[in-house]
């Protein structure tokens, strides 16, 4: 028996299908932001499962700047490889110099899968694994956006080197094949991993909120920016509340000052909302669980840098109704599923029109049955297609069958 990265596992020969996979995951970029998350929890969730998993954590920041990946990195208790810039954006120099680290890296301390998560870090893999030789591992891609990337050079080249990719949405899976002429062994579609852990935690902030006892809370999270059409949710409470003065609107999110107070302060006082919208802010846990609990329903306005919009999956594992629009993956995400005919919709859809969404907020908190359908949906697909431990299975067999493992099984 050997012992690497605190994870007891059998030596046996390297084309073992009995043994555990060795996972490199990598990520470029050392901010809090996009697919950070889930990439993190894919990788606890496989060694959780059994693999034998790395997460390389990015050497470059900008001075002064917070390294928040090393900091979720440390808390998940994830094994790390150094010497990497792993930049967001595009540098050759960088690039090229990442790729020969790389290859070295893989060189001394051989793994069976490099896992990629970024356009940043596919490039870096894709061109350290070009002539690698006997022993190459599988580069594998997740996407986290509904669409296929673009087909510019460095893609190109990214996914001429690429053995699978990781997709959130059918359509995804469509379009990815086709823009990369890769066949349908090599596109994995999975929805997107949700943790239910909320729902089993007890209490919330309603009453540190204040509200009267019959208040309906519609709470969002969303980054304070100038794109995520705050002007289109107060001019939909501003009516809402006129119908149903009982309604409340929280806002869990931040913003630079002046985008706090040109989005949110200044049109809340003008359209008269003051007692009708809290703004708690930015809530680390566990008082941002405690306040999605304190919730009535839900409301998703534009996609950010993560498009399978984690907020959003959080709030459905809660089983929260929410109303959303057309943007991104929010169909995806909301709309009836291929695997659960029987619960229907886990949300409601709507186009981006006042009028559409006053009448439908005002609904929800009138029809507490209609509240309860949505919800139930909501718990279904997170409990079913959604379920984490179930997508690593998918995910682990896949490894292994692209590596040729055959009859084995992820655990």
């Amino acid at each position: 028996m050997t012992l690497l990265d605190g994870i007891e596992v059998r030596a046996t020969p390297s084309h073992s299908p009995n043994r555990a996979v060795r996972v490199l995951h990598l990520f470029a970029n050392y901010k809090w932001t996009g697919p950070a998350d889930p990439a993190i929890r894919c990788a606890v969730w496989q060694r959780r499962m059994g693999a034998v998993v790395r997460f390389a954590q990015a050497g470059f920041t900008h001075p002064g700047a917070e390294h928040r990946m090393a900091r979720e990195l440390s808390l998940a208790g994830l094994p790390v490889v150094t010497g990497l810039d792993l930049r967001k954006h595009f540098h050759v120099r960088r690039t090229v110099h990442d790729a020969r680290t790389l290859r070295g890296i893989l060189e001394r301390d051989p793994v069976d899968v490099v896992h990629a998560h970024l356009p940043g870090d596919h490039l870096i893999a894709a061109l350290a694994l070009r002539r690698f030789g006997a022993g190459r591992p599988l580069l594998i891609r997740s996407i986290y956006d509904p669409d296929a990337p673009r087909r510019g050079w460095r893609e190109r080249l990214a996914f001429g080197e690429t053995d699978s990719v990781v997709v959130p949405t059918e359509r995804c899976a469509r379009a990815v094949a086709e823009a990369f002429e890769l066949g349908p062994d090599r596109v994995l579609y999975q929805d997107p991993p949700t943790e239910s852990h909320r729902s089993r935690m007890q209490g919330s902030l309603r009453a540190e909120f204040g509200v009267p006892d019959d208040a309906f809370l519609i709470g969002i999270t969303a980054r304070i920016q100038p794109h995520r059409r705050f002007e289109f949710l107060w001019e939909v409470a501003a009516q809402v509340v006129k119908r149903r003065p009982r309604v409340r609107f929280v806002l869990l999110g931040r913003g630079d000052e002046e985008d706090v107070e040109q989005l949110v302060r200044a049109p809340v006082r003008e359209l008269g909302l003051g007692e009708h919208v809290l703004l708690p802010g930015y809530l680390y846990e566990p008082r941002y669980s405690l306040a999605l609990r304190a919730l009535d329903a839900f409301v998703f306005l534009v996609p950010g840098s993560d498009g399978t919009c984690r907020a959003l999956r959080e709030v459905m594992a809660l089983g929260l109704p929410v109303v959303a629009t057309p943007r991104g993956m929010l169909p995806d995400l909301l709309g009836e599923h291929a695997d659960l005919d029987e619960v229907g919709a886990a949300g409601l859809i709507r186009p981006e029109k006042v009028e559409s969404w006053v009448e439908t907020l005002v609904g929800l908190a009138d029809d507490g049955h209609a509240r309860e359908r949505l919800g139930a949906a909501a718990r279904a697909r997170v409990a079913g297609p959604m379920d984490p431990r179930a997508a690593t299975r998918r995910l682990l067999q896949h490894y292994r069958s692209r590596l040729g493992w055959s009859g084995a099984s992820a655990r």
